[in-house]
């Protein structure tokens, strides 16, 4: 029979469209060679039937952890390998009646018993320390050292407590006799409970059976201390495995203190080791689409919403408002939170605490309190920090924090125009701007952002006979006009103006407007002639804009006729949605984005931001 190395190496002087390796009569590998070059570095596939795969757990006890040896079960079953093996102290112990003994050993059974592959016990000194649990232990599994060979490896599994720390003259005859037996197996691995080799002040009898042992190929894996050391003795290896639940420090791996399962795939050419941590073992629902959306609505600002309001007055003192708390997931949201110190708002409660079930919404009421009338446009936002924690099955904790800004706004009036206002990129007609974006409700790249000498703007409104105007005077103390830029990528702004009826335009955010707003991005130029306004073939008839650099910044007019905002609202137009957000590209090429009020395409979206009327 031809192994596969032999047939792959003839396969290079066939000139075939495809060849087939076979070994025995189930085909291995059918694949398409080309003569030079094939998208593969080669094709040794390890196919080796000799190799295999076993697990070894390590202590449970001394210090237990409820929960770890179950879950290292849980795990094995998603590894597979062809069998587990220990190295000893599985219960407690530590007691002398004869129910309480039973009671740890059946429920130690029926951890193993979950085990889809052989699981061999071997004992430790919290499994055996008495006549009557050496009894138990007998009656319960037979022998206490014993031995197997599978596939020419030599499995030899002793009791280091024959008595305590201790191999007996009998054992070592057997563990003689076996080694005897098995003088030219390819391997052979020993396991016991207690690393002998190091007990050098006891006598132990370990140098006997290592005597056996010296000139084949062997390894030795122990347990008990619950720290991981590796040795180099007698031209082998010699481990001290950690702990698969037993009492531990968890200090990490130069401790040598964590929770694993040890992998072994057994070659010619010994044993290779994998050390596997049970946290970094995960079944194939680590994150399904539940934990996705969860941990995705957390990190866009999304669990905490609502609270701002808007009030049909300029002045404010004090009203009842909301806030929605959501949770997207099969798990339980804890929500803890707190009010940063604001100037004018008192928000009562000043703590936040509430669990929100699993798929579910919880409100809670807020009242926020003034001493006296304050102007509305003088409020800041009111932040509220904080952090929720989720706690999926077999996850750790999972925490974040997150910031979400409360505003009170008002219905603002937009005055006549007291003298013609023309549209040519000259302020001086305007008068005041009292509306000032100095504190943005939002800012994306807030790291891009130094404050308002860097980009902030004031706006003011304005109405006649025929058209609504709108002027936004822009401080920006670098300005970038590169015309192979788009204008979202250079100084500019972006203006949305929703003229739809009420309900309909308090209540929409930015998804999905189409032609229901009206959307404007420009970037200004030295002349009217340079400016850029993107789709400006969209803008309804009669639409002026000029948008023109000054020695601070950039001033911007905008007319729209009154005839397009009274087809929308079906009748006399009365109020306007708008939204302004200002464009502010540095000198390293980076840009931030602030708005006067939250973005429609945001979770801070509130109904009736920043609706003007006449």
């Amino acid at each position: 029979m031809y192994t596969f190395r032999k047939i792959l190496a003839a396969s290079f002087f066939l000139i075939l469209p495809a060849i087939v390796f076979a070994q025995a009569t189930s085909p291995k590998l059918t694949i398409d060679i080309q003569t030079d070059p094939n998208p593969w570095t080669h094709l040794n596939i390890k196919d080796d039937p000799d190799n295999f795969q076993f697990a070894i757990v390590t202590d449970r006890t001394g210090g237990v952890r409820p929960g770890i040896f179950e879950d290292a079960v849980t795990k094995l079953n998603l590894l597979q390998p062809e069998f587990v093996m220990s190295v000893g102290d599985l219960i407690m112990g530590g007691v002398q009646e004869q129910y309480a003994l039973d009671r740890q050993w059946d429920e130690f059974i029926g951890f193993v018993h979950e085990l889809e592959m052989p699981f061999f016990y071997l004992p430790g000194n919290h499994d055996i320390y008495s006549e009557m649990t050496l009894r138990e232990w007998r009656k319960r599994f037979g022998r206490d050292y014993y031995h197997f060979v599978y596939r020419d490896v030599l499995f030899l599994c002793l009791n280091s407590e024959d008595p305590k720390t201790h191999i007996g003259e009998t054992q070592t005859e057997y563990a003689k006799e076996v080694l005897a037996k098995y003088p030219d197996v390819r391997w052979t691995l020993v396991f016991l409970h207690k690393p002998l080799w190091a007990y050098e002040e006891e006598e132990t009898r370990w140098e006997t059976v290592e005597e056996l042992l010296v000139g084949r190929k062997h390894t030795v894996y122990a347990g008990h201390w619950h720290q991981y050391v590796k040795y180099e003795r007698n031209d082998s290896k010699y481990f001290v495995l950690a702990t698969t639940g037993g009492g531990s420090g968890l200090q990490g791996p130069v401790w040598g203190q964590f929770d694993h399962v040890v992998w072994i795939t057994m070659t010619d050419e010994g044993p290779v080791m994998a050390n596997l941590m049970l946290q970094g073992i995960w079944d194939e629902n680590i994150r399904t689409e539940d934990i996705a959306e969860a941990m995705n609505n957390m990190m866009s600002g999304r669990t905490v919403t609502g609270g701002s309001l808007v009030v049909d007055s300029l002045t404010f003192a004090g009203a009842k408002t909301k806030l929605k708390i959501e949770n997207t997931a099969d798990a339980p949201l804890t929500l803890e939170g707190t009010f940063r110190p604001h100037p004018v708002l008192r928000p009562e409660p000043a703590k936040l605490e509430i669990v929100v079930p699993p798929n579910s919404i919880e409100w809670l009421d807020l009242e926020l309190l003034t001493d006296g009338e304050v102007p509305v446009e003088l409020i800041e936002p009111l932040h509220t920090d904080w952090t929720s924690t989720y706690e999926f099955p077999r996850h750790e904790k999972v925490e974040l924090a997150g910031a979400a800004p409360i505003l009170v706004d008002a219905e603002f009036p937009i005055p006549e125009a007291s003298t013609a206002v023309r549209i040519d990129g000259d302020p001086s007609d305007w008068g005041s701007f009292p509306y000032v974006c100095e504190v943005p409700a939002q800012i994306s790249r807030l790291e891009y952002w130094t404050g308002p000498g860097d980009a902030s703007f004031r706006f003011a409104l304005r109405s006649d006979t025929d058209f609504l105007y709108l002027g936004i005077q822009a401080t920006d103390e670098f300005h970038r006009s590169d015309p192979k830029r788009s204008v979202g990528d250079k100084d500019g702004l972006e203006i949305l103006i929703d003229s739809r009826p009420d309900p309909e335009r308090s209540h929409g955010t930015g998804e999905n407007l189409g032609e229901s707003a009206i959307q404007i991005q420009l970037s200004p130029g030295a002349t009217a002639e340079t400016q850029a306004v993107n789709n400006s073939e969209k803008l309804p008839t009669g639409a002026q804009i000029v948008s023109l650099q000054t020695e601070t910044g950039h001033f911007t007019e905008v007319a729209l006729p009154h005839t397009y905002l009274n087809e929308k609202q079906g009748k006399e137009w009365e109020k306007v949605r708008l939204s302004l957000s200002l464009y502010d590209r540095d000198e390293e090429g980076r840009t931030a984005q602030i708005w006067w009020r939250p973005s429609w395409e945001s979770p801070a979206n509130y109904v009736g931001s920043g609706t003007f009327k006449r």
